[in-house]
Formats: C-alpha cells, sequence, structure tokens
C-alpha cells in the first residue's frame, strides 16, 4: 500500500499514490463511494469532472506536468474525494508540491495547524491553490520558448521546426488541461454542503477561477503567436527552397549543356576538332569539376548542407 494517513483534531487526509488492489479495498472498507467513482479512480482520465454527492464530493483534476528530459508537458491526474471530515487524494506522485506538502502535513505540527484545522474543503482549495501556482513556472517556460522561437525564426532547419512543433504542441495539451478547470471551480464556489464552506471560501475559490482564466488567457494569447511563428517561419521556409530549385535548375542547365558537348565531341564521325584543339576536353572536364566544387560550396555557405 502507498497509504499515508494525517489526522487533526476534527479532520483526517489520506494521500494514495499509484493506488493498487490493497489501497481500492481499504477505500471500499471504510468511505462509502460510488462504485463508478472507483472505476474513474482505476481509469486514465482525459478532461476534468466534478461528480456532487449527498455526502460527499468526486472530483478530477488534470494539471501539467513537464517532463525535463524532451520538454514536453503531459498531464497529470489527481483525484480528489471530500467529505465532512475526510479528504482523499489520489494521485501518481509526480507533483513535488503535492509531495511535499503530504509529508510536511505528516511531520510538522504548523504545516498541519495551518491547513487542516478548518474545514475539508479549507484543505482542498489549500492543495488546489498550491498546484495551480506550480502551473506558473510552466507556462513562464512555455512564453520563454516562445520567445527563443521568435529569435530563431529566419532559421528555416530542422531543429527550429521541430522546436517550434514541440512549443505549438505543448500550448495545445495546457490548453486541454485547463480548458474545465473553470467549470469545476465554479461548482465547488456555489455548493452549499457546509464542508466546503469556511471562512471567506467565496472569495478563495474565486481567487482559483481567476488563476484559471488568467493561465487560459496567457494560453490563448502564446497559441496565436505561435501559430504566426510557425506560418512566418513556414514561409521563410518555402521561400529558401524556391532559392534551392532555382539555382539547382540554372546549374542543372550548365552542366547538361556541357555534357551534351563532351558528348558530341567524343561521338562525332571525325575528331578533327580534337585534334585541332587537343586541350578542348580536359578544359571542359575540369570546367565540369570546377562547377560541381562551386555549387558544393555555395550550398555549404548558404546552411543548405
Amino acid at each position: 500500500m502507498s497509504l499515508k494517513i494525517i489526522h487533526t483534531k476534527n479532520l483526517t487526509w489520506h494521500d494514495i499514490i499509484k493506488p493498487d488492489d490493497a489501497d481500492l479495498q481499504y477505500m471500499k472498507d471504510h468511505f462509502p463511494f460510488h462504485p463508478l467513482d472507483y472505476e474513474d479512480v482505476i481509469t486514465p482520465s482525459t478532461r476534468p469532472k466534478i461528480d456532487e454527492y449527498d455526502n460527499y464530493h468526486f472530483i478530477i483534476l488534470l494539471f501539467p506536468y513537464l517532463k525535463k528530459d524532451s520538454e514536453e508537458i503531459k498531464p497529470t491526474e489527481v483525484d480528489f474525494f471530500v467529505g465532512s471530515d475526510y479528504l482523499v487524494t489520489i494521485h501518481d506522485g509526480e507533483m513535488k508540491t503535492l509531495n511535499n506538502l503530504v509529508s510536511n502535513a505528516a511531520a510538522y505540527d504548523n504545516v498541519r495547524n495551518q491547513h487542516m484545522q478548518q474545514t475539508s474543503g479549507f484543505l482542498l482549495f489549500s492543495i488546489l491553490e498550491l498546484l495551480f501556482k506550480r502551473s506558473f513556472p510552466i507556462l513562464d517556460h512555455i512564453n520563454r520558448s516562445l520567445d527563443q522561437a521568435g529569435r530563431d525564426i529566419f532559421q528555416a532547419d530542422f531543429k527550429t521546426l521541430k522546436r517550434f512543433s514541440t512549443l505549438k504542441k505543448n500550448i495545445i495539451i495546457y490548453r486541454r488541461i485547463m480548458k474545465m478547470h473553470k467549470f469545476v471551480l465554479s461548482k465547488l464556489a456555489r455548493s452549499k454542503h457546509g464542508y466546503l464552506q469556511f471562512q471567506y471560501s467565496k472569495n478563495y475559490f474565486q481567487n482559483l477561477i481567476e488563476y484559471a482564466e488568467n493561465i487560459w488567457d496567457v494560453l490563448s494569447s502564446d497559441k496565436e503567436t505561435a501559430e504566426s511563428y510557425e506560418e512566418t517561419n513556414q514561409s521563410l521556409a518555402a521561400h529558401r527552397m524556391s532559392d534551392i530549385l532555382r539555382t539547382l535548375t540554372i546549374f542543372s542547365v550548365i552542366i547538361f549543356i556541357l555534357t551534351l558537348f563532351i558528348n558530341v565531341m567524343l561521338f562525332a564521325e571525325t575528331t578533327t576538332s580534337l585534334a585541332e584543339f587537343p586541350g578542348l576536353l580536359p578544359l571542359t572536364i575540369l570546367g565540369m569539376f570546377v562547377l560541381t566544387f562551386a555549387l558544393l560550396w555555395l550550398f555549404k555557405r548558404r546552411k543548405w548542407l
């Protein structure tokens, strides 16, 4: 089992990382959750949701997780069961912010007093606030990547195109993650259940809604900027390809003429011209080599090779 239980006088926090059969059985033995909720727990979700029951709420939220090796963003899921005197969190353990909060709450009285002396709704708010705040550095990473893409926009090479593709993919995934957050948070703010109420609870949940709206607005702006950069880069790449094709056409015509000239001399019925001009054939072949090396040098200089 990967279960941690943290107690205070009026509240219990159960935190489970990657639940196995023993964890699920523990939950079934101690909580009256709906069977469909357990199916959602063991099945990865692609969108946030909130289910309201008579005596508890079941919430699924997705948050961005940045893979440092590939700099790609992926969604990571956190499930919440919120009841009158308990909170259950279920996640994959990849978010250090949540792991650290669990460890500190288990180890230090002041952390427990800060987050667990009010209702389970306040503990839920505290966790969500930390998870939203940890999302902003990932948003900053996207903005820095976007600034770098703007500086590299005139480099129509493979690395730049790959960087644009990764950036656009990250923005799309982040937007998909955040799309339903406002709906879930709005339902929490409007809930009449006592365990979700605490002093200034509506204002606190409204702050979370504003976090979600701010992130969404920035991502919308980033999406437009990334698309503009990508269109500009593709136009430059198309123009560059046109230059390459034009240069290749010119050299192809020159080489074709020289090759044709050599063939005419080699297969002519008479060799009078070769006898009269013995250095013509070597000069022609030399000219072909010079043109070939000039072509390679030009491509290398313009970074086409």
